[in-house]
């Protein structure tokens, strides 16, 4: 007769708690059969079966995951151990690169000093220094084009007019797309601008009290949250 085994003795096995193995069996995911005495008990393919369940959860595969992976062959489920095992070999790395800047962080270097922080840090400036650099340009390409050449002034005043005509339609609307690109194409007419830039571009339409008070003249309030709104989701999407 096969070997049973009680909830204790799978508790003093493995590590699980009672609640734990309650819990399983109460989703599924490992299911107790009941003896003569009506106890919950397993067999030695409920034990392989636990291990496993506790190997996938020390990998960081939650709950549903876990139960997909237990239904595999053999050899998918060794192939997916596998990947993830490489995923868990960065997060590693990671790791102790944290625990290095941790230590020295204890031993008196200042944060700013620690070189597995700086990189991160350094990047973030960048990225910001990017960000003032470029509302500064489109500020002064916005101020120096478009205001002292009046086609092109003209031009642009007659494109916010068409954004006007469609605020009441939704932004994913097909009317309002034409005109988003529309105004793409006037703006890539001017300067070589991604649509990364475009949308930064109308985001200072929108955030900018200096361009909010110039749109103010198209009668159409709340129109330069609506050409960013319209920007940012077409150019996003395309």
């Amino acid at each position: 007769m096969e070997y049973q085994y009680s909830i204790k003795d799978m508790m003093e096995i493995t590590g699980v708690t009672k609640r734990t193995l309650h819990y399983y069996d109460e989703i599924g995911l490992l299911s107790a059969s009941k003896n003569k005495n009506n106890y919950r008990v397993y067999n030695q393919n409920d034990l392989v079966k636990l291990q496993k369940i506790l190997l996938l959860k020390s990998m960081d595969f939650d709950i549903k995951s876990i139960s997909k992976l237990l239904d595999l062959d053999n050899e998918m489920f060794i192939e997916c151990i596998r990947k993830q095992s490489k995923i868990l070999d960065d997060k590693i790395k990671r790791l102790k690169t944290t625990k290095i800047a941790i230590d020295k962080f204890i031993n008196g270097i200042p944060i700013i000093e620690i070189e597995e922080l700086n990189h991160n840090i350094n990047k973030q400036y960048q990225k910001e220094a990017d960000m003032r650099y470029r509302k500064t340009r489109i500020n002064k390409e916005f101020k120096t084009n478009l205001f002292e050449d009046k086609k092109i002034k003209n031009e642009f005043e007659s494109i916010v007019y068409e954004f006007c005509s469609v605020t009441d339609y939704s932004v994913e609307d097909s009317k309002v797309f034409k005109v988003a690109l529309k105004w793409k194409g006037f703006m890539n007419q001017l300067f070589d601008f991604d649509d990364e830039m475009l949308c930064l571009i109308a985001n200072v339409y929108h955030n900018d009290k200096r361009f909010n008070n110039y749109f103010e003249k198209f009668n159409t309030p709340g129109i330069a949250h609506f050409i960013s709104k319209a920007v940012n989701y077409h150019l996003s999407s395309e």
